[in-house]
């Protein structure tokens, strides 16, 4: 029988610091990193090189049952995203990606698709996974559940430096606060898999905790709950 593997989900809306804790969470349990959104964020570039309209659903579809994407894991625990074999990892975090991202994903065929990706990964390396819907439908039997919050203005912050750090531009905070609110609205609303707290989540308000101290409230969590899985 195989062993079974650690499952963590850290859901919430962008720039709550989801994935700098899940990496560092992931290196404490020693397991894989895994973005979900990373994998949209794939069919969406593709898509957007291949200039093939977002909205044309079954072309979409097709793409993402044969999407040749590779997740693949530093040392240092960074999570590197490859396409047909090439490093997309920065390409696939423009804004422009993002927002077609955020529209590929409300397609419940798309979704079928790459979850089943995502369940094949956690199977197979145990995982820390974070991103929108991971405790409440992707991995909705996950042991240990997070949802990450934080206030409005600190989010806006937090994307605003995240982005700067990726292109070397500081966008202004006005225009990150509306893509926010846009993001949030798409992600509330949708028909599929919408941003949701999962049943039996714990909530972290990450408003004024550095990433190390939502990792240590973590662990104490899921040790609380069982002791630290084995990867």
């Amino acid at each position: 029988m195989k062993p079974q593997r650690v499952i963590v989900t850290i859901d919430g809306p962008a720039g709550v610091g989801k994935s700098t804790v899940a990496k560092l969470l992931a290196k404490a349990l020693e397991v894989m990193y895994l973005d979900t959104g990373a994998t949209y964020r794939s069919l969406a570039y593709a898509a957007v090189e291949a200039n093939v309209n977002i909205a044309d659903r079954e072309r979409l579809v097709a793409m993402a049952k044969r999407l040749p994407l590779q997740l693949r894991q530093t040392a240092e625990g960074e999570l590197r995203v490859l396409l047909d074999g090439k490093d997309v990892t920065k390409k696939i975090r423009t804004e422009e990606v993002s927002e077609a991202a955020a529209h590929v994903a409300q397609e419940p065929k798309i979704r079928e698709a790459l979850v089943a990706l995502q369940r094949r990964l956690a199977d197979e390396h145990g995982v820390v996974v974070e991103g929108r819907d991971t405790g409440s439908v992707v991995f909705p039997y996950a042991p240990h559940k997070f949802f990450l919050d934080a206030q409005p203005d600190i989010r806006a912050k937090r994307r605003q430096d995240e982005l700067a750090l990726l292109y070397g531009r500081k966008t202004p905070l006005l225009q990150v606060q509306e893509q926010l609110h846009f993001r949030d609205s798409l992600d509330r609303t949708r028909r599929v898999g919408p941003l949701v707290k999962p049943e039996g989540a714990i909530v972290i308000d990450t408003s004024h905790l550095s990433a190390s101290d939502v990792v240590r409230v973590m662990l104490k969590h899921i040790r609380a709950a069982g002791g630290q899985p084995a990867s």
